[in-house]
């Protein structure tokens, strides 16, 4: 019986003994009794509780049935990024003490960590999890699946922000969900990304359209857009498709994300069209849409802005598009906030332009044989693995050293494309 549970609650909060609050209401044993919801009790006796605990025990009652529906819509505002929703559904939450205390606790502490996630506080999202897993160990079948959604989107988070190998684990752990029990396909849009991450362009492509179809059911337009994205990152190697159509695709978005107001994306989708443009070695285009996303991107201490301030470093070096101090001092300022984010992916390529940038030709292939490379083995980062294998790789067929060349293409053959 609820009433019971709630009782006990705030006499324990007013810091109550069962016998303080049965004092001339009942017995010690019968407040006992009623706190475990063991024997019957008139409506006379709970009223007398509630007015010596100060409490509305008919308000509390509702507020606990309504307490799964308010998760749900909390859960559902996450999802969509309504902001609005999502602070005030955390303030009405919070005004419910009761709830750390019900059947709903994982739940919540659950959407709790999904809220530090929305502000990118991966702390204390990795706090809340490690609390949930060993505080609660009859997790419910939703709870369960929700649990494992949330660790796949750690192990992303993280693997973006360090390079490590967690994008395996991302996989490995959202491929435990049952969608029947979960019935959220969002899901479906984070395993897309994990196998992004993971170089496996078909099964991240057949994910990021599972998930765009869900998102376009539930008119959830910008994550449409993301997902969209993910599927025009594929394109290449194993799927084709015209590069004019994907630069309009690219544009239809971006102007998608203008009419949103959402800038975030915008900058992510300017980003990847200049890494398009990158990859093609056309570098004055791709300077021009990596200097677009920068200015795009609000918090220039994040990672992100990090990211992509790299790639406009790398292009204006590989193009030669800024004069050799200035592109040092952009680069000394980029070093530092690497260090500050301690972010050693960023740290190692910044080292790699700034060689380049200086004509330290010989240091630049050093480093990038002695230090460079292995640290994106340690890493098992296939993108810089196969960029930087095939570099390392033609310098060697230039010099000669046809030996280190074999063993190079041999080390890296899983990740290596055609020449």
């Amino acid at each position: 019986m609820i009433e019971g549970e709630i009782i006990k609650f705030y006499r324990e909060k007013m810091g109550l003994t069962q016998a303080m609050l049965g004092e001339g209401i009942c017995t010690t044993t019968h407040v006992s009794k009623i706190e475990r919801g063991k024997t019957a009790y008139s409506p006379d006796i709970i009223a007398l509780f509630s007015d010596r605990l100060g409490i509305n025990i008919n308000h509390e009652v509702q507020s606990f049935y309504n307490l799964e529906k308010k998760l749900h819509l909390w859960h559902d505002a996450l999802i969509m990024k309504k902001e609005a929703q999502i602070e005030e559904g955390k303030a009405e939450l919070e005004q419910m003490p009761f709830i750390e205390y019900s059947q709903y606790a994982a739940h919540y502490n659950l959407l709790r960590a999904r809220y530090y996630f929305h502000h990118q506080n991966l702390d204390m999202v990795k706090q809340i999890l490690t609390y949930v897993k060993k505080e609660f160990s009859d997790l419910s079948p939703f709870e369960k699946n929700l649990f494992y959604h949330l660790q796949g989107m750690y192990y992303i988070s993280n693997y973006t922000s360090l390079s490590s190998e967690d994008h395996q684990k991302a996989i490995k752990v959202l491929k435990m969900i049952n969608i029947d029990e979960y019935r959220n396909e969002e899901f479906y849009h984070h395993l897309a990304i994990a196998y992004h991450y993971g170089s496996s362009k078909i099964l991240a492509y057949k994910y990021a359209e599972m998930a765009l179809k869900f998102f376009q059911r539930t008119n959830n337009y910008l994550f449409a857009i993301s997902s969209e994205t993910l599927m025009l990152l594929q394109y290449g190697s194993e799927l084709e498709m015209n590069f004019n159509e994907v630069v309009e695709r690219y544009k239809d978005l971006i102007h998608n994300c203008e009419v949103l107001g959402d800038r975030e994306r915008k900058a992510i989708l300017l980003n990847n069209l200049g890494v398009k443009y990158f990859k093609r070695e056309e570098y004055e285009t791709a300077l021009y849409y990596f200097e677009e996303s920068i200015n795009e991107t609000e918090n220039k201490k994040s990672i992100n802005y990090l990211r992509r301030l790299c790639n406009y470093l790398e292009t204006c070096t590989e193009g030669t598009l800024l004069e050799k101090e200035i592109l040092l001092s952009v680069m000394k300022r980029a070093l530092a906030l690497a260090k500050m984010l301690k972010s050693p992916v960023h740290i190692t390529l910044i080292k790699l332009f700034k060689l380049k940038a200086e004509g330290a030709r010989e240091k630049y292939y050093q480093y990038l044989s002695d230090e460079a490379l292995p640290f994106f083995y340690s890493t098992n980062n296939k993108f810089y693995i196969e960029q930087f294998g095939k570099k390392l790789y033609k310098y060697y067929i230039e010099i000669k050293e046809f030996q280190k060349a074999a063993e190079l293409y041999e080390s890296i053959e899983d990740t290596f494309v055609s020449m």
